[in-house]
């Protein structure tokens, strides 16, 4: 999860510096790989307008740009192809140093003076675009200093997160976080319910509800996808390492970022009659949004129409369907997948999108309607249009309904090693979103919210205290434990004596995969079942051991095919074995 330190400051906002708030993450679990600035070191660059420009006069390829910076202009040559009259770009003055110590200076091009350059985004290391001037939102104030304007005293942190906490895949689960750990509060955005001005809607059929148990579409009359992605957007986008595209899939990307769940638009006239959330049919295929044309296999789940299939659901949608120029009605859907269902899906199809990575580590279940709200009002204000209602399909049977947890004072005490304030541990948890009531003397009654999928065990709950606490801070115990000497049995040799004796003979020991190809393992092991992992690194990888063999054999053949003319291994270790 790549986000901006910026961003994060606006839903919670601790009085700590930003090494300290890194630091700090790290120690909760959420570790920190990475802290890089948003933008190169530069000053003196300023909002520049372009008040015209004309043809150099020994140069085909150059012109001759008349620059304001709201209060003098200054005349600048410049070759970049997007230039012309009325463009607000960055416009480092004379004495301003660009990234690389590099400093401006009063200049003749060709025989014409130029006071001063205009930049693009790669000059001033903010990207890697160097196609051109980076074009600046019209109504950009001439004069502003450009660091300011765009807030790029800012860095962009990447965090590497466990597969358990899909939840802080989001700035709405990192700030959560964030207040939990500094006792500080996180202002939300208002979320309200948009206005129905519309009848517009596509009805819409779920025949695997066990893969998708809720499922929500709305139509969106007379949008303008031509329209530019708001600059504020862009930034947040492209700080954590989100390209712009266009504003519809900007802002879907975006609240996919702001509040952790998925979303697409679909071109409403792409599609036939209402929507049918399926399983694929054996021999469809899909050309999907990369360009790129897959056979669907009937284990995967699909987004279609009454003809045909629009989308792998949770994955990438298909190109067909997708947001064109022409766009004037959209069909925007927001779901929720079962993690179980879509787990590799991506992966065996070669993908991998931010849309599975976070389905696959689980999206809070309760979220949709608030995602769809929330995308709804900025699609509305950005590219216009109107909104009809929402058609929401849900199988209350197939949601996940966490179960409440009994919390004891003295199992805390036990696990942690200090008597933690009863007080304290009811805080802590009502930070994290989790209810907590007392249901008897010293224990607590806690109830798991929609977020918290991983925390289904008391010891979760005490792991959740511990992190708040600070892994630092707890007591530093030795184990204490009465031992006594065993006998030695002359009939049984110890596996490290064994160990030791074959390699005092000129033996190495070898630690091999305990997942094989099936054919190794059909090989060594005819006509036994393996035990199949569900979700394998690869497919020469998906079976389990039932013979040490296989992986001995693979590590010979290696050796052998290096000129290793003596070869001696031995391993110790696990085989699976199913029902022979």
């Amino acid at each position: 999860m790549k986000f901006s330190e910026q961003w994060l400051r606006t839903w919670v906002n601790p009085e700590v510096s930003r090494e300290e708030l890194v630091a700090r993450l790290s120690m909760v679990g959420l570790e920190v790989d990475a802290v890089e600035a948003v933008a190169g070191s530069f000053s003196g660059v300023v909002v520049g307008e372009v008040v015209s420009t004309e043809p150099h006069p020994d140069a085909d390829k150059l012109r001759v740009c008349q620059v304001s910076n709201g209060r003098e202009t200054f005349q600048v040559v410049c070759g970049a192809p997007n230039v012309r009259s009325g463009l607000k770009v960055p416009f480092a003055q004379v004495g301003a140093v660009l990234p690389g110590d590099f400093k401006i200076k009063k200049a003749k091009l060709r025989g014409v003076e130029s006071h001063g350059m205009l930049c693009s985004e790669a000059e001033l290391k903010i990207s890697d675009d160097h196609g051109g001037l980076m074009e600046l939102a019209d109504n950009a104030p001439a004069g502003q200093d450009l660091r300011a304007y765009l807030g790029l005293d800012d860095v962009s942190i990447e965090i590497g997160l466990t597969p358990n906490r899909g939840d802080c895949l989001s700035i709405a689960g990192l700030a959560r976080e964030v207040g939990a750990i500094y006792g500080a509060s996180v202002c939300e955005p208002a979320i309200g319910q948009n206005p129905v001005a519309t009848d517009d809607l596509r009805p819409v059929e779920v025949s695997a509800p066990h893969a998708c148990p809720r499922y929500l579409g709305r139509v969106l009359r007379d949008v303008d996808v031509s329209r530019l992605t708001p600059l504020w957007m862009v930034e947040r986008l492209r700080r954590s390492g989100i390209r712009s595209i266009d504003a519809v899939v900007d802002i879907t990307n975006y609240v996919m970022l702001e509040l952790g769940q998925p979303l697409h638009a679909f071109d409403l006239k792409q599609i036939e009659g209402g929507i049918r959330v399926r399983m694929a049919t054996e021999g469809e295929s899909l050309v999907l949004l990369d360009g790129q044309k897959v056979s669907l296999r009937p284990d995967t789940l699909v987004i279609a129409d009454h003809r045909r299939p629009l989308a792998i659901a949770g994955i990438m949608g298909g190109e067909d369907s997708g947001i064109a120029a022409d766009t004037k009605d959209l069909f925007l859907e927001c779901a929720f997948f079962d993690p179980i269902a879509l787990a590799g899906k991506a992966r065996s199809y070669g993908l991998h999108t931010d849309a599975s990575h976070r389905y696959e580590r689980g999206v809070d279940p309760e979220l949709a309607r608030r995602a769809m709200e929330r995308a709804t009002e900025l699609l509305l204000d950005v590219v216009g249009g109107a909104a009809g209602p929402v058609v929401e399909v849900a199988s209350e049977a197939h949601l996940p309904k966490p179960a409440p947890i009994t919390l004891r004072g003295e199992r805390i005490d036990q696990m942690l090693g200090l008597e933690m304030d009863r007080a304290q541990v009811e805080s802590m948890l009502a930070s994290l979103g989790f209810g907590v009531s007392e249901c008897a003397e010293d224990s607590w009654q806690v109830d798991v919210p929609s977020h918290r999928f991983d925390v289904t065990l008391e010891v979760d709950l005490i792991e959740e205290l511990g992190r708040l606490y600070g892994y630092d801070k707890l007591p530093t115990r030795y184990p204490q434990a009465r031992l006594a000497p065993e006998s030695s049995q002359e009939a049984q040799a110890d596996l490290a004596a064994l160990r030791q004796v074959l390699v005092d003979r000129g033996y190495q020991e070898a630690i091999t995969y305990s997942f094989i190809d099936p054919k190794l393992f059909e090989l060594f092991t005819p006509g036994v079942a393996p035990l199949e992992l569900a979700n394998p690194i690869s497919a020469d990888m998906s079976a389990m051991r039932a013979s040490l063999w296989p992986g001995l054999v693979k590590a010979l053949q290696y050796n052998l095919n290096r000129q290793q003319a003596r070869v001696r291994l031995f391993e110790a270790g696990l085989r699976f074995v199913g029902q022979l």
